[in-house]
C-alpha cells in the first residue's frame, strides 16, 4: 500500500527541530528566528535590517505599483544602489551558516539585479528582461558577509549602472538540506526515488556524489527525485518556498518540479514549476526554485514535492537540494513566539517525578507562569522591540532553567572523553556536551574508537550512542577499570544516519566505556557521535505468580506486579493513582509485563499512563452475564472538560485489560464533558516505542462521555497530526458500555488494526446496581439520540471491524476527513438500532469505498447517508430507512463465523519458573533451551501447567518441545511486536536450523507436542537471518508447529521468520500473529482450526531495537526484503488439507499471495492483500474451495480457482456490466452465477455461469451475444472479458 510505504520511510528519518529552536541556543535567545528584512515603500518597515539609498539619498524614488509599495535608484542622480546592513546580533548568529537573500523586484528594462558584499564579491540576483511584472529572485550567501559590513543591491547593464525597483528584501538562514551520493545523508529534507526506488544510479562525478534518475529501471521507473521537508521546519506554510538544486550541467536537458500546492485535487499537489533548460558544461550548477505557493503537506505522493524533466532521454544528475522558507511578513514577536511555542511543547510533554526525564514538583507550574507572562506580550499589540526582547529574555532564560532541572543520570555527561582521533573543527567532548549540534568526528581510517573515563569506577548497564549521519553500522561497547584491559560488554550497529541505538549489559563495575568502531557506513569512512550516554539504568525484577481470578477469562493470568503491594486500595477511600503509575513504571523496568489489579474499587484522579510491553490487568465480570460486583472497578475521579485528562494512556505493545470504569460525577440529564476513557496515542507520545500494537480489550464502560480515542493525542514533540499522531495495529476487542457522547474516535492509522465485538448501549448504565447511580434509560436515550455518536472513523488503513453494535445515538457509524489519509476498511456483523442515521460517510478514500456484511442499519432519519465521492457496498445487510448517495445493496446468504472454541489455559492449574538466562534488553551469552525445556518435560509429567518466561532476551540455540496440556508462556497477555528503538517483552533469539535444506519438514523452534499444548506472549527472533548479509536470507524451519489437537498460537511475534506456524492437528486456534513471513505464514493442516488477526509486513525486520550488527536497513527494506524475498515468495495462510477452517481479520503487505489452498475447505471474513508480487493472487484455491466476505486488494488479482466473494473491494477497481435477458420475455428464467462487485458487474477474467431454465411449453434453444449464438446448452460457463448482454433464447414446444 502506498500510504503506508511512504510513512514507513517518514518514520525511518530524523527530524529537524523547530524553526523557533534557535531560540534554545545556549549563547541566548534569538529576536529574529526567522530572518531579518525591510519592506520598501514611502513609509518603509524593517525588522533587524537597516536599509539606506546609497551615497546620494535624495535621489531615491519611492512610490506604490500595483499595489506594492517600493523603492527606486536613480542613477541619473547618483543613487546607484541600496544599502543593507543586518543587525549585529543577527549577523553573530548565522556567522557560520549559508544565507539567502530573497528580493521582490518590478522587471524593468535590461539588464541584471545583482549584489555585492563588503568584501568587494558581486553576485548575480536575477536578470531583466523586462516584463513589466513583479518578480522573485533569491542568491545564497555565506553567513559571514553579513557580519563583514553593508550588502549592496544595485543593477548593471554591460558594466553601466540602471534603475532597480525594489518592494522588498528578506534575509534568513538557509533551511533543510539532502547531500547526495552512495551514501545519502540529509538535515530535516529526507530524500528518496521513486517510484522503482531500486531503480536509483548513485555515483560521483565532478568531486561531488549524486543521485541519477533511470527511466530505463523496471516499470515504473525512476523518474522522480522525492523529497520530504521536515515538518517541524515547515508544514502548511503560506510563506514563500525557495528549493534550491545543485545539478549537473551535462547533456542538455531539462528540470523542473512538481510541489504540493493549495486545493484540494490531484494537479494540486502535483503543480508543475517552470522549466529550466540547462547546458553541457560538465559543471555542477545551482538553480533556485522560488516557490510563491507551495504548502508543503506531505501530498506529493508523501514528499513535498519532486525533481523531475520533461521526458527528454537525459536523465537528472543531482547533488544536493536544499528548502528555505522566506517570511512574507515582518513579525518582531516571531522570536518571542517561537520559544512561547517551544515551552508550551515542553510543558505539554513534561512530567513531574523522579525518574530519568522528569521534573521536580513544582517546575512546571514555575515555567507555566513566565510563559504566561510572555504570552501577555504577544497580545499587546502595542509592545515595543525593546520590551519583546526583554520578555524573550525572560522566558527564554526560565526555559533553560526548566530543561536544566530534568532529572539526568547520564554519568557520561561529566566524564572526561578521549578519541583515537578527530576531524579539523571537531572534538571529543562535543559528544556529552548536550548539545544536539555538535558532534564529535572521527579522523578516518580503522581502529577508532571514542573513550569516557567516569573518573572512578562505579556500575554501569546502559550505554546509548546517538549517531550523526556517518554511522557505523558495526562497533562494540567495551569496559575497563584501569584503562588498559577491557572487555567487551555488547556489539550493535547504528541503524542508518541519526539512528540512536541503546546497548544493555549485565550491571558491571567500570572506570573507563569505550566505543570501538569496527565498521563504517557505505561510502564513508569516518564516524559521527552526537551524543554517548552512559548510565546505571534502573532495573526492577519481578516475581510473577499465577492469579486465581473470581470471573472467568479465557487464559491464564501471570501477575508480575500486583499493584495493592504498592498501596492502591481496592476500599476506594485513597487516591492510588500513584501507586498504579509506580507499578507500571517498575513494570517497565523489568523489561514488560502485567501489573495485576485485584477485584475492588480504585479512586484514580488523573491519567495513567500504561508504557510499552506493560498491561495493566484486571478481574472482570462481563456485564452481559452474571450480577453484582463488577470486579476491578476504576472510579474516574478526574477533572472535566473535554481538554481534561484521559484516563489510560497506552504505550505500544501494552494493553489495558479486564477492567470497568466508571465517572461519578457524571450525570444523565446533563452530562459533563469528559476526555477519552481510554487512550492509544501512537507516536505521539514520548517516543515511537508507543507507535505499534496498543490494546483495549475485556473492559466495561459503564458511563464514558468519551470512550476509546486513537491518535486522538496532540504530539508531544510538536509534529503536525498527519504524522505525529500516527499508530499501528491497535487491537480493540471485547469492550462493552455506555458511552454518552462518543463510543470510539479513531484517525491515522498506518498499517491494519482489528476490532472485535464492541457493544455500546444505554443499558450498561441504566441496568447497573444502585452503587453505581443508575439513570432512567429513557434520560439516556434522549440525549444520546441528540447528541451521540457510537463511532467516529478517520484515516483508518485497512482496518478490519467485525461485531460492532450501537444503539441510540444521532449518529451509529461517522467516517470523517482524516489526518493524514483517508478511511479504507471493511466491517462483518455490524448491528446499529434506534438511530437518527446508522452511517454517515463525509469523506472516505474513494479509490475504495466501504463494504459492511451481514449487518443491520436502522435510522430514522437515513440508514445511510453517503457524501464520500466512492461507493458504500451492503452485501446481507438490512436496511430500515432512506438511502443517500452511491450505495450498491446485495442479497446474500453468508457464511457464518463461530469463533473458536480452543481453549487457552493449560490443562492443571500450576506455574513453573524455568529459571533460564536472560538479559533485560540484551542477549546472555548461555544457552536457555536447557532449562526451559526441563521446566517444560516437568509440567508435562505433572499433568500440565505454564512454563512462565518473564520478559527478556533468551538464547534458543537448540529446539523446545511443549507438552501436551502445557502452556510455554512470555510476559504479554496482549499483542506485541518490537517497536522502534525498543524490543521488551519477552524475546526468544533462535539460531537453530538455519539454511535448512528441508525448511518445511524439518523441526520447529517451538513444536506443540501433544493436545492442548500451546504457545503465547512471546517474539522469536533469528539474529542470523540478516537480508543485509551475502547471499540474503536463508530458509529456517516454521517457528512453532501444532501437532496435537486444540493446540494454540496467541498473541505471537515474528519479525523475521522464514516460515511462521504450521498446524496439523484438529482445532487449533493461531490468533494474533505479527510479522514478516518469508516464504509461509500460517500453513493449516487440521480440521475445525482457526486462524484470526494475522498480519504480515516486511517493515518488522528494520523495527526493533536489537541493533544487530550491519543488519538491514530501513532504506533497503523494499530491495533486500519486499521486493527481493516476499513478494516473490510469501503466501500469508496456507491450507494443506484442512476441512471446516475459519480465517478472520488476515492481512498481508508485500507477499506474494494472500490465501492459498491446495486441498480441504476454508471460510474468511475480512481479508486484505496489498502490493503483491506481479502474478500473486488475494485468494488461490488449487483444489479445495474457498468464500471469503469482506475481500480488499491493492494491486495482483483478486483470485483463482473455485471461490465465492462476497464485498470485492478493490483499489480503482476495473468492473465491466454484464447482463441475462430472456427471449421471448416469459417463456423462461436466466441468471447469472458468480463474483459479483456490485449488481450486474464482474472484474475481468471472472468466471461467470448463466443459467437458463424454459417456462412450461417452452425449450431452451441458445445464448447469443450480439446476435451471435454462444452456445446451445442451458448451463454456459465463460469467463468476463468486457461489458456483454446474454440473451437465452427460448422456442414453443409443438403442441
Amino acid at each position: 500500500m502506498t500510504t503506508r510505504r511512504l510513512l514507513l520511510i517518514v518514520l525511518l528519518v530524523a527530524a529537524l527541530v523547530a524553526p523557533g529552536a534557535a531560540a534554545y541556543a545556549a549563547a541566548g535567545p534569538v529576536m529574529y528566528p526567522r530572518g531579518v528584512g525591510a519592506d520598501l515603500g514611502p513609509a518603509p518597515a524593517t525588522l533587524g535590517l537597516r536599509v539606506r539609498a546609497g551615497d546620494a539619498e535624495a535621489g531615491l524614488r519611492t512610490g506604490t505599483l500595483d499595489g506594492r509599495g517600493y523603492w527606486q535608484t536613480q542613477a541619473a542622480a547618483g543613487t546607484t544602489y541600496l544599502g543593507l546592513t543586518a543587525d549585529a546580533g543577527y549577523a553573530d548568529s548565522v556567522a557560520s551558516a549559508p544565507v539567502v537573500v530573497v528580493v521582490t523586484y518590478h522587471d524593468d528594462g535590461a539588464g541584471r539585479l545583482t549584489l555585492r558584499t563588503a568584501a568587494g564579491e558581486t553576485s548575480a540576483v536575477a536578470d531583466l528582461a523586462g516584463t513589466g511584472a513583479w518578480r522573485l529572485a533569491a542568491v545564497g550567501l555565506p553567513g559571514a558577509a553579513l557580519a563583514t559590513g553593508e550588502l549592496r543591491l544595485a543593477g548593471e547593464d554591460g558594466g553601466a549602472p540602471v534603475d532597480i525597483t525594489v518592494a522588498q528584501v528578506r534575509i534568513t538562514a538557509s533551511g533543510p538540506q539532502a547531500v547526495l551520493g552512495p551514501t545519502a545523508s540529509d538535515s530535516g529534507l529526507s530524500p528518496r526515488a521513486g517510484d522503482n526506488e531500486a531503480g536509483l544510479v548513485t555515483g560521483t562525478a565532478a568531486g561531488r556524489g549524486f543521485w541519477r534518475t533511470n527511466a530505463a529501471a523496471p516499470a515504473p521507473g525512476t523518474n522522480y527525485l522525492y523529497f520530504n521537508v521536515a515538518d517541524s521546519y515547515a508544514y502548511d506554510t503560506r510563506d514563500i518556498v525557495l528549493v534550491s538544486v545543485d545539478y549537473l550541467d551535462s547533456g542538455n536537458g531539462t528540470l523542473f518540479l512538481h510541489y504540493d500546492s493549495p486545493g484540494p485535487d490531484l494537479p494540486d499537489r502535483f503543480k508543475p514549476s517552470a522549466q529550466v533548460a540547462y547546458g553541457d558544461s560538465g559543471q555542477w550548477r545551482t538553480h533556485d526554485f522560488v516557490l510563491d505557493d507551495a504548502v508543503l503537506t506531505n501530498r506529493t505522493n508523501g514528499g513535498d514535492f519532486r525533481l523531475t524533466h520533461d521526458g527528454s532521454p537525459v536523465e537528472l544528475t543531482i547533488a544536493a537540494v536544499r528548502v528555505t522558507v522566506v517570511p512574507r511578513q515582518l513579525d518582531a514577536k516571531a522570536g518571542l513566539r517561537d520559544l512561547v511555542a517551544g515551552a508550551d511543547r515542553a510543558l505539554y510533554a513534561a512530567r513531574e517525578g523522579s525518574r530519568e526525564g522528569q521534573y521536580p514538583p513544582g517546575a512546571k507550574a514555575t515555567l507555566a507562569a513566565a510563559v504566561a507572562r510572555a504570552r501577555a506580550v504577544l497580545d499587546d499589540a502595542a509592545a515595543t522591540e525593546e520590551r519583546i526582547a526583554a520578555a524573550l529574555r525572560e522566558l527564554f532564560d526560565a526555559d533553560r532553567a526548566f530543561r536544566a532541572s530534568a532529572v539526568n543520570t547520564d554519568l557520561a555527561r561529566g566524564a572526561q572523553l578521549s578519541a583515537s582521533g578527530s576531524t579539523a573543527g571537531s572534538a571529543p567532548g562535543n559528544a556529552n556536551d548536550g548539545d544536539a549540534g555538535t558532534a564529535w568526528t572521527s579522523d578516518g581510517g580503522s581502529g577508532e574508537w571514542l573513550r569516557a573515563d567516569l573518573g572512578s569506577a562505579r556500575p554501569v548497564d546502559e550505554v546509548l550512542v546517538r549517531w550523526g549521519n556517518a554511522y557505523s553500522p558495526d562497533y562494540r561497547v567495551e569496559l575497563s577499570t584501569d584503562g588498559v584491559t577491557y572487555a567487551e560488554a555488547g556489539r550493535n550497529g547504528g541503524a542508518g544516519g541519526g539512528s540512536t541505538v541503546r546497548t544493555r549489559f549485565a550491571r558491571t563495575t567500570a572506570r573507563y566505556v569505550r566505543i570501538s568502531v569496527a565498521g563504517h557506513a557505505a561510502g564513508l569512512d569516518r564516524v559521527d557521535v552526537v551524543a554517548l550516554e552512559i548510565r546505571d539504568a534502573r532495573t526492577v525484577t519481578p516475581a510473577p505468580r499465577l492469579v486465581d481470578t473470581r470471573y472467568p477469562t479465557e487464559d491464564a493470568v501471570v501477575a508480575d506486579f500486583d499493584a495493592t503491594a504498592y498501596g492502591a486500595d481496592p476500599a476506594g477511600r485513597r487516591d492510588a493513582t500513584a501507586a498504579l503509575q509506580a507499578a507500571l513504571w517498575d513494570c517497565y523496568d523489568a523489561g514488560g509485563g502485567t501489573v495485576w489489579l485485584p477485584e475492588g474499587t480504585y479512586r484514580v484522579t488523573t491519567t495513567v499512563e500504561v508504557p510499552a510491553f506493560c498491561t495493566l490487568r484486571g478481574d472482570r465480570r462481563d456485564p452481559d452475564s452474571g450480577h453484582g460486583s463488577y470486579g476491578t472497578v476504576v472510579s474516574a475521579d478526574l477533572p472535566a472538560g473535554d481538554d481534561g485528562p484521559v484516563l489510560f494512556r497506552i504505550g505500544g505493545s501494552a494493553g489495558v485489560v479486564g477492567l470497568t470504569t466508571y465517572y461519578p460525577r457524571q450525570s444523565a440529564t446533563a452530562p459533563v464533558p469528559y476526555n477519552f476513557t481510554f487512550e492509544i496515542p501512537g507516536s505521539a507520545w514520548s517516543s515511537d516505542e508507543n507507535y505499534m500494537m496498543s490494546t483495549v480489550a475485556d473492559v466495561t464502560m459503564l458511563n464514558s462521555y468519551r470512550g476509546i480515542g486513537i491518535s486522538t493525542m496532540r504530539d508531544e514533540r510538536g509534529r503536525p497530526p498527519g504524522n505525529g499522531q500516527t499508530h499501528e495495529s491497535a487491537t480493540v476487542r471485547n469492550v462493552r458500555g455506555t458511552a454518552l457522547f462518543e463510543g470510539v474516535e479513531a484517525y491515522n492509522g498506518a498499517d491494519v488494526g482489528t476490532w472485535e465485538d464492541i457493544r455500546f448501549s444505554n443499558a450498561y448504565w441504566a441496568q447497573a446496581p444502585a452503587a453505581y447511580r443508575p439513570p432512567q434509560r429513557a434520560a439516556l436515550d434522549a440525549w444520546t439520540r441528540a447528541n451521540g455518536t457510537g463511532f467516529v472513523l478517520g484515516d483508518l488503513e485497512w482496518d478490519q471491524f467485525a461485531d460492532l453494535a450501537a444503539a441510540d445515538y444521532r449518529v451509529g457509524i461517522h467516517v470523517v476527513a482524516g489526518l493524514r489519509a483517508e478511511f479504507t476498511g471493511v466491517l462483518a456483523r455490524v448491528r446499529i438500532q434506534r438511530t437518527g442515521v446508522a452511517l454517515q460517510v463525509d469523506q472516505f478514500d474513494a479509490r475504495w469505498g466501504l463494504s459492511i456484511a451481514a449487518g443491520e442499519l436502522e435510522g430514522a432519519d437515513a440508514a445511510v447517508v453517503n457524501a464520500g465521492g466512492g461507493y458504500v457496498k451492503l452485501t446481507g445487510t438490512r436496511v430500515t430507512g432512506a438511502v443517500r448517495g452511491t450505495v450498491y445493496q446485495m442479497d446474500g446468504a453468508l457464511p457464518a463465523d463461530e469463533g473458536s472454541r480452543t481453549s487457552l489455559k493449560p490443562a492443571r492449574r500450576a506455574l513453573y519458573e524455568a529459571g533460564a538466562p536472560h538479559g533485560n534488553g540484551y542477549l546472555p551469552a548461555a544457552d536457555a533451551t536447557p532449562a526451559v525445556q526441563r521446566a517444560l518435560d516437568r509440567a508435562g509429567r505433572d499433568g500440565g501447567g505454564v512454563v512462565y518466561l518473564p520478559a527478556g532476551w533468551y538464547r534458543l540455540a537448540g529446539r523446545l518441545s511443549v507438552p501436551a496440556g502445557v502452556q510455554l508462556l512470555g510476559a504479554s497477555p496482549v499483542p506485541n511486536r518490537d517497536e522502534d528503538g525498543r524490543s521488551g517483552g519477552t524475546v526468544l533469539m533462535a539460531y537453530a536450523g538455519r539454511g535448512s535444506a528441508s525448511a518445511d519438514t524439518d523441526p520447529a523452534a517451538i513444536t506443540l507436542r501433544g493436545d492442548r499444548a500451546g504457545v503465547a506472549g512471546l517474539r522469536v527472533f533469528y539474529p542470523e537471518n540478516n537480508p543485509a548479509a551475502p547471499g540474503g536470507l536463508v530458509p529456517y524451519p516454521y517457528a512453532v508447529r501444532g501437532l496435537g489437537d486444540g493446540t494454540y498460537a496467541v498473541n505471537l511475534g515474528l519479525p523475521n521468520a522464514w516460515n511462521a506456524i504450521d498446524m496439523a492437528g484438529d482445532r487449533f486456534l493461531v490468533r494474533k500473529i505479527k510479522g514478516t513471513f518469508v516464504r509461509h505464514g500460517v500453513t493449516a493442516r487440521g480440521d475445525d482450526g482457526r486462524i484470526e488477526g494475522v498480519l504480515s509486513n516486511g517493515n518488522t525486520f528494520v523495527r526493533t531495537g536489537f541493533a544487530v550488527p550491519n543488519w538491514v536497513l530501513g532504506a533497503n527494506l523494499f530491495p533486500q526484503v519486499i521486493d527481493a524475498w516476499t513478494r516473490t515468495n510469501a503466501d500469508l495462510v496456507t491450507v494443506e488439507g484442512a476441512r471446516r477452517l475459519s480465517v478472520a481479520g488476515a492481512f498481508g503487505y508485500g507477499l506474494h499471495n494472500g490465501l492459498v489452498v491446495r486441498s480441504g475447505d476454508v471460510r474468511a471474513v475480512n481479508l486484505g492483500t496489498d502490493n503483491l508480487g506481479g502474478d500473486g493472487y488475494t485468494v488461490r484455491v488449487d483444489g479445495g474451495r474457498a468464500s471469503v466476505v469482506n475481500l480488499m486488494r491493492y494491486n495482483g488479482a483478486t483470485s483463482l480457482g473455485p471461490v465465492t466473494l462476497y464485498n470485492i473491494m478493490v483499489i480503482n477497481i476495473v468492473e465491466h456490466a454484464v447482463t441475462v435477458a430472456a427471449a421471448p420475455p416469459g417463456a423462461g428464467t436466466v441468471r447469472l452465477t458468480g463474483n459479483q462487485t456490485r449488481p450486474g458487474f464482474y472484474e475481468p477474467g471472472t468466471p461467470v455461469t448463466a443459467v437458463a431454465r424454459p417456462a412450461r411449453g417452452f425449450r431452451f434453444a441458445g445464448w447469443s451475444a450480439g446476435g451471435v449464438v454462444v452456445s446451445t446448452a442451458p448451463t454456459y460457463p465463460f469467463t468476463v472479458t468486457g461489458e456483454l448482454t446474454l440473451t437465452a433464447t427460448f422456442v414453443a414446444e409443438a403442441t
